[in-house]
């Protein structure tokens, strides 16, 4: 399904194919973790885990979790997924930053059931780009959906990493039918350091 998606009917040619699967002892339970304490903790250490003992590879990693929602604060829908990159080697060199960029996710056994996650999540991860205004000499990355920001129609809040398309697969809450995607979404995907720099074996 994430294929058909981001493939944008053949004027995009992202393809996410899969590699083999690592089976480990380690339970990660999100039952009690925020999508954010899991993605930085030990879905981060799992995946560090796996990619050093198969050579590093360029990629999106992604980790089934126990649990079927993220913990998530009081009044707030229950995230079934989450998407991120992993950043390592992160040097300036002459004024210009350098990086190895490594996408991340984590699904929740809800997840499996919904079939746009994968490919909801996989847009985080494409989308993201590194904010080259360092903040007190720190540099951020940020999802950035260039069909955003989603404004909440009850709360006014916004949303940068979100789309305000109805019906979008960047949306944060996903339709029932296949989600649309936009040409600006598919232009920024494939300027993604990690499509880029993907090795097919």
């Amino acid at each position: 399904m994430a294929n058909q998606i981001w493939n944008g009917g053949g004027m995009c040619n992202i393809n996410f194919i899969p590699q083999p699967i690592f089976e480990v002892k380690t339970i990660i339970d999100v039952t009690y973790l925020g999508f954010q304490a899991a993605m930085e903790g030990p879905v981060k250490g799992l995946i560090k885990k796996v990619k050093h003992k198969i050579g590093n590879p360029i990629g999106i990693y992604v980790v089934y979790t126990s649990g079927n929602d993220f913990a998530v604060s009081s009044g707030s829908t229950s995230p079934i997924g989450a998407g991120g990159v992993i950043i390592e080697d992160f040097r300036i060199k002459d004024d210009i930053p350098e990086f190895t960029l490594f996408g991340s996710i984590a699904l929740s056994n809800r997840a499996l059931n919904a079939p746009f996650t994968f490919a909801h999540e996989a847009g985080h991860v494409l989308l993201t780009e590194l904010d080259k205004q360092p903040f007190n000499n720190i540099f951020k990355f940020n999802a950035i959906d260039p069909t955003g920001p989603f404004i909440n129609p009850v709360t006014g809040n916004s949303d940068t990493a979100h789309s305000n398309l109805v019906g979008n697969l960047m949306a944060p809450i996903l339709p029932n039918i296949i989600p649309t995607i936009d040409p600006l979404q598919l232009k920024k995907a494939r300027m993604s350091r990690i499509f880029q720099n993907a090795i097919i074996k």
